[in-house]
Order: C-alpha cells, then structure tokens, then sequence
C-alpha cells in the first residue's frame, strides 16, 4: 500500500498529534522507547504468573484477572501499537493509560482483600514493576509529573505489603517505597531525556528548514534586484549618459521613453502580473525537464475546453516549473540507475497541472527527515505561497515515486 502527502498552498500548523506521525527524531525515539516500555510489561507479566494467585486466600478470586488486565492491559497494546505505523498517535495516551491501570489494581486489590495476613515475602505480583509505569509516564509528560506517579505506585505497593504480610516478617512501607524509587529513578529520567533530546533535534531542525526557506526568499530578491539594476544600467544610465555626450542625438527621445516605460512597468509590477500563454508554459515547462535528462518523456493533454490562447500568471508558470525541476531531479538522483521517469503536463482554461512519475525504488514517506530541504523547501514551500496550489506526493519502498503539483484559478 502506498503513502500519500496532500498539501494545500495555504498549510495550517500542525499540531502535536500531526508532529507525532511525521517524520522526526521525536517521533522515532517516543516509538522506540514505548516499545522498550511495552516489552518490559510483557516481561513482568511472564515472570510473575507463577505469583498470580499466591499467597492463596489473601484476595478475592476475581483479582487476579481484572487486577491483571488493568496493570498489564495498557502496556501489552502500548507494545503492539509501537509496531502498527497507524496507531503511533495513541502512543500518549496508552502511555499514560499504563499509569492509571496500575493504581487501579492497586485500588482493586484493597477492595479483594480477604482481612488476613499471610507469612510470605512477596504479598502480591503488584510489587514486581511498581517502576514501570512512570517510566511510561515521563514519555508523554513532564519529568516532575513521572516523579510524583513513581512515588504514588511504588508507596500503593509497599503499602500493599506492609498490610498483607504478618507481624512475624520486619515491614517497613517508607523503606520499601525508597526501595523501588530509587532503583527506578535513574532509568526513568534517562528516559526523559532521551524522549526530550528528540524534541529538541525536531525544533533545531525545524528552525534550520525555516531558515533556509528565508534564504531561498533572500536568493529569489536577490535575483530580483540583479534584473532591475540591469534594468537600470541597460536603460536609465544608457539613456543619461547618451544624453551627456550627444544632446543632439536624434534617437535620444525615443530611447528616453523607452527607458521610462521600463521604469513604469517595473514601479507597478505589471511584469510580475503578465500572463504567460499555454504554449510558452508548456515549453518552460519542458525546457526545465530536459536541462536535467534529455531522454525523459513529457507528455501534454490539454482539455477540450481550452483553447490555443489560455493564460496563466507569470509567477505561477516560473513556480511551478522550478518545483518541476527539483522533482525531476530528485528522481534522477534517487528512483535508481534502472528507473525511468516521465512528466505528464495538463493544460485546461482554469488548471495547470504537473505529474513527475517513476518507477523506481520509492521510499516510505514518513522516514524522510525535515531536513530534506528539496521536498520541503524546493516543492512544498515554493508553491505554499501561491493561492490555489497544491502538491501531491505518493510514493512506497518499491512502488515507486509520483509528484504532482497543480494550479487552479481562484
């Protein structure tokens, strides 16, 4: 099954939930570590079932499935969801679901409780990982929050303890509370860390695509102001220094209003505003194609609504064929020396469309890096800015890569 990428000119802010099933360390780290979480509930849970009912008589029959399900549920699913790429937005709240689970079994077993004490060590199987759901919680929440349910799960099993074993075994709940804190206590803000390492690399590297966005605008101005001073030297200067050495010059006037029709065109933008027809976008487009591999076929299909004369704006034909040519590039460099790729240009009254397809290696959308700046900065950002268009990325390991990116008249 293939991956698809829809992306609107006019992109909101993703949320945390979007940040979460994208591509980033955070992500891959938090996936990472709810499996390292999730195996070790599996863990305690296979090495505890010779406990599952012993001391026998202290609790209620009924404890030990529905105390079972409650304290192992959430981190058994927090495991198989860690493999299921679909479900990794449900990592948070399983994670902390791991937590209230545990202090419901602790809650249920006061409940079951038969009165009596037994004369054992270990009173219930509830002592055994009284560390482990914080190290689920502090994936998801702050480190002082995890702090504060280490404290309550592992004070609830010693306090568990304490009340079921007999007066003939040395019990003290503040000494086995320290027990179980202190031995999980590193673990736990190790886990932290790593989690909130991730976060940061995320924003770090967020910061460097925003960044080069800004320099591509800065690249683009300046490209802008190399036109307008040859504007300026080609016309204004020309013109003021023929006038300095030939007052006379007969061609003087004519070349004066030329050089100030220049400068009204470039006071109201009129050439940023000019319309391109569809033949001239059609060979832009294919000029763009065969500067990076000549061989590459581009097919045209024009609706049968639109005639010879239709016209785009010049600022969405130089857009679009500049994103053209990253995806083309990009196919070129990455589909594999067997692929072969081909353009496909749509030309209608009101649309102009572009489909960069190939069939070569693919790759799986969500494992590509922010940092990837020629999806990210030479497509997607390129066209974020212009109303009504859009990009389309589907591509799967071995399904090969398509690109489209498409304009409609507003």
């Amino acid at each position: 099954m293939d991956t698809a990428v829809d992306v609107a000119a006019a992109d909101e802010p993703r949320t945390h939930a979007d940040v979460l099933v994208a591509s980033s360390e955070h992500s891959r780290i938090l996936v990472a570590m709810a499996r390292f979480v999730g195996a070790g509930f599996l863990a305690y849970l296979l090495t505890s079932i010779p406990m599952f009912g012993r001391p026998a008589g202290l609790v209620a029959d009924w404890f030990t499935p529905i105390g079972m399900a409650a304290a192992y549920g959430p981190g058994l699913v927090l495991l198989i969801i860690s493999f299921i790429p679909g479900y990794h937005r449900m990592i948070p709240t399983v994670a902390v679901s791991c937590t209230v689970g545990y202090l419901a079994a602790c809650g249920l077993w006061f409940l079951a409780w038969n009165g009596w004490e037994a004369d054992t060590e270990y009173v219930t199987w509830l002592m055994s990982f009284s560390g482990l759901p914080s190290l689920a919680w502090v994936l998801v929440r702050p480190a002082r929050e995890a702090v504060a349910v280490l404290v309550a799960c592992a004070g609830l099993a010693a306090l568990i303890t304490d009340t079921g074993r007999a007066d003939t075994i040395t019990s003290n709940v503040l000494i086995e509370s320290l027990w179980g804190i202190v031995f999980t206590l590193s673990f736990m803000l190790a886990s932290g860390r790593v989690v909130r390492t991730g976060r940061l690399l995320d924003e770090t590297r967020a910061d460097a695509v925003q960044a080069a966005g800004r320099t591509a605008a800065v690249a683009a101005r300046n490209t802008e102001r190399a036109r307008f001073d040859a504007l300026i030297h080609d016309h204004v200067i020309a013109t003021l220094v023929a006038a300095y050495s030939n007052p006379d010059e007969a061609r003087l006037p004519q070349q004066a209003a030329h050089a100030l029709g220049e400068l009204q065109t470039l006071a109201t933008g009129a050439d940023a505003d000019a319309d391109v027809g569809g033949a001239e976008a059609l060979g832009r487009l294919r000029a763009v194609v065969t500067a990076v591999d000549p061989d590459i076929t581009v097919v045209t299909r024009r609706d049968d609504v639109a005639d010879v004369d239709v016209k785009y704006p010049a600022v969405v034909v130089r857009a679009l064929a500049e994103a053209v040519g990253e995806a083309v590039r990009n196919s070129v460099g990455h589909a594999g020396p067997d692929a072969e790729c081909a353009v496909l240009v749509e030309i209608g009254t009101d649309v102009l469309r572009v489909t960069v397809a190939d069939d070569g290696i693919g790759f799986d959308l969500d494992s590509v890096p922010p940092e990837r700046l020629g999806i990210e900065v030479s497509i997607r950002q390129r066209l974020r800015e212009l109303p009504g268009a859009q990009t389309r990325l589907r591509s799967a390991p071995g399904e090969g890569t398509t690109v489209q990116m498409a304009w409609e008249r507003c």
